[in-house]
């Protein structure tokens, strides 16, 4: 019986394991620095900034009506967990000479390290019933001329009758963006893709990964199979930061009655992250 239960245990090991995409003459080593397979009794905080403030590059305190806040995150039974819900009161802030008020919390996870092209990069996680979202992406501050983003994937978990006609899919979707952000200096222009999974995000773990095979080539992957290729508007060349959030999205207002993230139980207002891996080429 003991020997059964080794080989179930290793089998459902192996199941979550993805193989990187070959590249020829090459092969994968993994950057511990940003990889965690959230196995431990606490959050690694040497390795991940968990507050929506100090970090060396990227300090935003989440989009109203959302606050980002340390306390939305937890581990359990080896998973990392990002729990949403309305917050106790009301958190005021001034920004710009205006009051911003926060009704609801979410949480970012930003890594300390940053990364550029030749590294795949791969999550396995399971999105909250509510109406937050976010997911996986690649950030830093940038330049006025260069300012870039990567959206691996994100999602939400549940539409509404206010959601935006153009999201009326994003409850069950992949979407990833190659974003050259709006800046002094430029417009936002991006490129785009998306597809639907077999299942809500929120329904089942997905694993998401992205290789970034070089400055005009970014390609996407969805457990392990290639879904599609983006070609950034501007070369992508710059180190960025790797980033994991749930937030809130005016396309997909949280109701001011009766919403999941007010009402729902925890487990329905919990993201579930299974790891982050990070592999580098080499030879």
């Amino acid at each position: 019986m003991k020997h059964t239960l080794t080989l179930i245990a290793f089998l459902l090991v192996c199941s979550y394991s993805i193989a990187q995409p070959k590249v020829e003459g090459k092969v994968w080593d993994k950057v511990n620095e940003l990889s965690d397979e959230f196995n431990g009794n606490e959050i690694d905080e040497a390795k991940w900034n968990l507050g929506p403030d100090g970090h060396s590059e990227l300090n935003w305190k989440g989009r109203v009506p959302a606050l980002f806040q340390k306390e939305s995150f937890g581990i359990d039974n080896g998973y990392l967990t990002i729990e949403v819900g309305k917050l106790p009161k009301p958190v005021k802030f001034k920004s710009n000479n205006k009051t911003i008020t926060y009704k609801y919390h979410g949480g970012i996870l930003r890594s300390f390290v940053s990364t550029s092209i030749g590294h795949y990069y791969e999550c396995r996680m399971k999105m909250n019933k509510t109406e937050m979202g976010g997911g996986f992406w690649l950030c830093h501050k940038g330049t006025c001329e260069n300012k870039h983003e990567i959206d691996i994937t994100e999602s939400v978990g549940q539409l509404t009758e206010k959601t935006h006609k153009w999201a009326y899919d994003w409850d069950q979707i992949m979407h990833s963006n190659a974003i050259h952000r709006e800046s002094a200096c430029n417009k936002s222009v991006r490129d785009q893709k998306k597809m639907a999974p077999p299942t809500k995000n929120s329904e089942r773990f997905y694993t998401y990964g992205f290789y970034w095979k070089s400055a005009t080539e970014l390609l996407f992957y969805l457990d392990g199979e290639y879904v599609y290729t983006l070609t950034p508007p501007v070369p992508f060349d710059q180190d960025l930061f790797l980033q994991f959030s749930i937030e809130a999205y005016d396309w997909n207002p949280i109701p001011e009655e009766g919403s999941k993230v007010a009402t729902a139980s925890k487990e329905d207002r919990t993201t579930y992250i299974d790891y982050i891996r990070v592999y580098k080429l080499k030879e």
